[in-house]
């Protein structure tokens, strides 16, 4: 069984590069795609966080597996239900968020909460199509003693979801799920918050 720190040591390896492909991408493929008219993600998507973040997850997801093989890392994308990755020979479930909030550590649809314990969270902060600051870990859910970490559900005032979104988020007690990669943990008053890294160039 491969350890989540070896699954660490293996994704900060490969994440630098993956990145790197991501932005050359969507430099290339959002001019392509608009005919020329925009060349980010700001001028494509402006303030829509969801939508840039679901296009991203799009190339971030090969540029991973990409970045893995010319490294040399054992990572073959999946994209199955319930988890994106095998990463050592261990099923992970690939969580990106963009944005400099550091309350929680991934946010998903409610289809798409994982069927795994192994989660590869990673938080972008974004600027056009450069990505400067990070923060990257390893959660395994498996490890939880806290009812309060996992995934919570915003319900509204109606009793509706929040819009069918969920929180990722880890109570002060479990630390012992993170295996951080990128950027550093800090305690609360109840839950872990997340500190971003600045990757350098």
């Amino acid at each position: 069984m491969t350890s989540n720190t070896q699954l660490a040591d293996a994704l900060f390896r490969i994440i630098p590069q993956a990145i790197d492909l991501s932005t050359k991408r969507l430099q290339k493929g959002l001019s392509i795609i608009s005919g020329g008219r925009f060349n980010d993600l700001d001028e494509y998507f402006g303030d829509n966080t969801v939508d840039k973040t679901k296009l991203l997850a799009n190339i971030f997801n090969p540029a991973l597996e990409d970045a893995a093989k010319q490294l040399g890392v054992d990572y073959i994308t999946e994209e199955t239900v319930g988890y994106d990755a095998i990463l050592l020979d261990e099923e992970i479930e690939n969580k990106l968020t963009l944005g400099s909030s550091t309350s929680s550590f991934a946010t998903g649809n409610n289809h798409s909460k994982t069927k795994v314990d192994k989660i590869f969270v990673c938080k972008l902060v974004q600027t056009g199509n450069e990505f400067p600051e990070i923060f990257a870990a390893i959660v395994d859910l498996s490890l939880a003693q806290n009812p309060a970490t996992g995934w919570t559900d915003s319900v509204t005032k109606t009793g509706k979801n929040n819009n069918g979104f969920s929180t990722l988020k880890i109570h002060k007690e479990d630390a012992i799920c993170i295996t951080p990669i990128y950027g550093k943990i800090r305690k609360t008053t109840k839950f872990i918050h997340t500190e971003y890294e600045t990757l350098s160039k």
